[in-house]
């Protein structure tokens, strides 16, 4: 194995990252399904798993599947500190001028991470949604009023806005600053780039069910049903709410 330096070798590297918060059953499977994908491009890479507080096994699987290996690493947070902290901390820890993250719970295929770095040669930010959703009826009608509002208050532009499998050319990020802590923040990043000026493409892939483990802002999932946290809901459309009063004022620095 070549010496891993912490730097991209060459012009051209991708950070993947998956935020993890009790996915002991399935980090060490989604390690090895990101390696082969990264493979697959040809260019030097790293992964980053972000723990955001677990109090199960999902270090100790991530340092166990880690072992030999320089490119794979943790960053843990000492709490949990929710979706959108997590997805900043793994900006910030970035290091190769690429950066995609996707979930840790599998729902997501990474051999079509190909297709998506395919698309970066004309575009700053690609950003995919599902197609055939594969979640519980009633967390798709929670997505279907969730999308609809963001449409509505951003005056449209995006597809699937959560959806958890998007890469960034890791230098918009010296003017896109996300400060959401919910998952909120995909369309800040979205809206904020859009703003700047930065090309946005959006392409399909496919998604499944989740592989094991459980959903951390859902009291009960059985079937059509899927309830989520009321503290949950209300977190994000006060934070998306504030994000149109921050870019209706210009405050987006």
């Amino acid at each position: 194995m070549p010496e891993y330096t912490g730097r991209p070798s060459e012009g051209e590297g991708i950070s993947l990252f998956m935020p993890a918060f009790n996915e002991e059953q399935n980090v060490a499977f989604m390690i090895g399904c990101a390696r082969n994908a990264l493979d697959a491009l040809g260019v030097p890479w790293e992964i980053v798993i972000v723990d955001d507080g677990s109090s199960d096994g999902t270090v100790r699987e991530t340092m166990a599947a880690a072992v030999g290996d320089e490119r794979i690493r943790v960053v843990s947070h000492g709490a949990n500190r929710g979706f959108g902290m997590a997805l900043r901390t793994g900006i910030e820890s970035a290091r190769m001028p690429w950066v995609f993250y996707t979930d840790c719970d599998g729902q997501f295929d990474l051999d079509d991470l190909g297709r998506v770095w395919a698309e970066r040669v004309d575009a700053d930010v690609v950003s995919a949604y599902r197609r055939r959703r594969r979640d519980p009826g009633l967390r798709l009608v929670y997505s279907f009023c969730y999308n609809l509002i963001a449409w509505i208050v951003f005056f449209g532009g995006f597809k699937d806005v959560d959806c958890s499998f998007k890469l960034y050319r890791r230098s918009i990020f010296e003017k896109v600053k996300p400060r959401s802590t919910c998952g909120v923040i995909d369309l800040e990043i979205l809206t904020l780039a859009r703003g700047f000026g930065f090309r946005i493409r959006q392409i399909p892939v496919l998604h499944r069910e989740r592989r094991a483990g459980t959903v951390s802002f859902e009291t009960f999932r059985k079937g059509f049903f899927a309830w989520v946290r009321i503290g949950a809901l209300t977190e994000m459309l006060e934070q998306l709410f504030a994000l149109r009063v921050r870019t209706w004022r210009g405050d987006v620095g």
